[in-house]
């Protein structure tokens, strides 16, 4: 039989959630260039990075929108400097919150948009987490993607990287827009904790596919003794993700193979919630 497996981190509504101002700066690109370039941001590959007007595509926000111009390449960061939260980071205690959204052109193929997000030491020499949110092919309307991560200690800054590659056409057309970085977690997540739930569900991991790491979110409509395993596709279990008794309410866990599975290998996963009655089971992919 079939095993799957399941990772889990709790929001309980005992939780005092605070959503903090934007840490990025120009997270939309409605600043107006200077000297050509987009302020606050460094153009690591390619020299046409824009800020363009909303018409087609339209925008997500605002009135501009993240264009990497015709470069083949192009890659845009910045570098958030968070060492105001050393106390609470060094205590293993901050988590931050990122939200953005992207999109392409209707067009095949289409052109690809990426997001990833790196927490650093502080000179910038040591990557102590990489959250590579997917390399975006397929979507012609505005996608949202979110992270929430614990900061490793001895972080000090978090860099953000935009990255845009031209398959078709002679326009780079992966486009960014609604960038945020806050130390709170999402306000969807806050509204959740104070909902009495309905229902059980078990959501998608995200991201899918996924390296070095993923996320996964269920919820539970009443206290349940509670099972989240991973199998590998021959059905070995790998590994007991939660085993215990849990109250009503949100649950999102980060899994990461390399830390979970002595001998990880690329390939398909499943992950499987158990709750009373209620059994679900779906599938995530890991690249290593």
């Amino acid at each position: 039989m079939l095993r799957l497996f399941l990772l889990f981190i709790v929001f309980s509504n005992i939780i005092s959630i605070t959503i903090a101002q934007n840490l990025i700066l120009n997270p939309g690109c409605e600043d107006s260039l200077i000297n050509g370039e987009i302020p606050n941001w460094i153009e690591v590959m390619g020299t046409d990075w824009q800020n363009r007007e909303s018409g087609n595509p339209p925008s997500y926000e605002g009135n501009n929108m993240f264009f990497a111009g015709v470069s083949q390449n192009a890659e845009l960061q910045q570098d958030i400097d968070v060492s105001a939260f050393a106390t609470t980071i060094d205590n293993g205690i901050q988590h931050f919150y990122f939200e953005g959204y992207v999109r392409s052109y209707s067009q095949n193929p289409v052109d690809h948009s990426r997001l990833i997000i790196k927490y650093l030491d502080d000179i910038k020499s040591t990557v102590l987490d990489s959250i590579d949110l997917g390399e975006n092919i397929n979507t012609t309307e505005w996608l949202q993607l979110t992270d929430t991560t614990l900061a490793p200690v001895g972080t000090r800054f978090i860099r953000i990287s935009l990255m845009s590659i031209r398959y078709n056409g002679s326009n780079n057309d992966g486009y960014f827009d609604g960038l945020s970085l806050t130390t709170g977690l999402p306000v969807s997540i806050e509204n959740n904790l104070n909902t009495s739930l309905t229902s059980f569900t078990l959501y998608q991991n995200y991201p899918n596919p996924f390296n070095p790491s993923t996320r996964i979110q269920y919820a539970i409509s009443s206290r349940q003794f509670v099972q989240l395993k991973v199998y590998d596709i021959l059905g070995n279990e790998i590994t007991t993700l939660v085993n215990e008794e849990k109250p009503a309410g949100n649950y999102v866990v980060g899994f990461k193979p390399e830390s979970s599975i002595k001998q990880s290998t690329s390939g398909v996963y499943f992950y499987q919630l158990k709750a009373g009655d209620y059994i679900q089971t779906k599938k995530m992919i890991y690249l290593k």
